[in-house]
């Protein structure tokens, strides 16, 4: 009677070996499908979409403010001839700070719907260091002081003169230059809403 304790105590071991080691084995399959699987993955990302490095320097134009300012101000420049409309901010017709609000949304970017609200949507430039993209204001019609009128650079010259374009009260959307006397005597600042 007292070998068949040994002998169940025996059979139990080579049970728990033999379910350790279908359990390894199991795990080593499991592990070896999934790295397969993996590098499957990894060389189908990289012939379609390239490496992640790669992905990124092709990511969209939010992450090079260069492309973006150029896309901007082509896209802008798409409405020259829009009719000014007072309040308007459609391809049908735009105010000052209507058409830099539609301009901005298209690439993710809300302005303040009025000029003077948009002084504050981006960081203060000296007239000096404008650059392509930045908003520039001036003082409205009748020159009070307070900005009333702004517009999207399309060119600056480092020497604080510029051009831009604008939805113009006389001419719609156009485009104009720092040095006519109007504009002269009534730019107020810019700011840089793309860094």
């Amino acid at each position: 009677m007292k070998p068949r304790p040994m002998l169940k105590n025996c059979y139990m071991k080579n049970i728990q070996s033999i379910l350790g080691r279908c359990l390894l084995v199991t795990l080593m399959i499991v592990t070896c499908a999934t790295g397969a699987q993996a590098q499957r993955l990894n060389r189908h990302k990289k012939s379609h979409r390239g490496t992640v490095a790669e992905q990124i320097a092709k990511a969209s134009i939010k992450n090079n403010p260069a492309e973006q300012v150029r896309e901007l101000l082509a896209y802008a420049f798409t409405f020259k001839g829009t009719p000014y409309v007072y309040g308007a901010m459609s391809p049908s017709g735009f105010d000052c700070s209507g058409f830099t609000s539609y301009v901005f949304k298209k690439f993710g970017i809300r302005l303040n719907r009025s000029s003077r609200g948009q002084v504050n949507d981006g960081r203060r430039v000296s007239r000096e260091d404008i650059k392509p993209g930045d908003l520039v204001f001036f003082n409205g019609r009748a020159g009070r002081g307070g900005v009333g009128h702004v517009g999207i650079v399309t060119e600056s010259y480092g020497d604080g003169t510029f051009r831009f374009i604008h939805a113009a009260c006389s001419r719609g959307v156009s485009e104009s230059k720092s040095t006519e006397a109007y504009y002269r005597s009534r730019y107020v600042g810019a700011c840089r809403v793309i860094e």
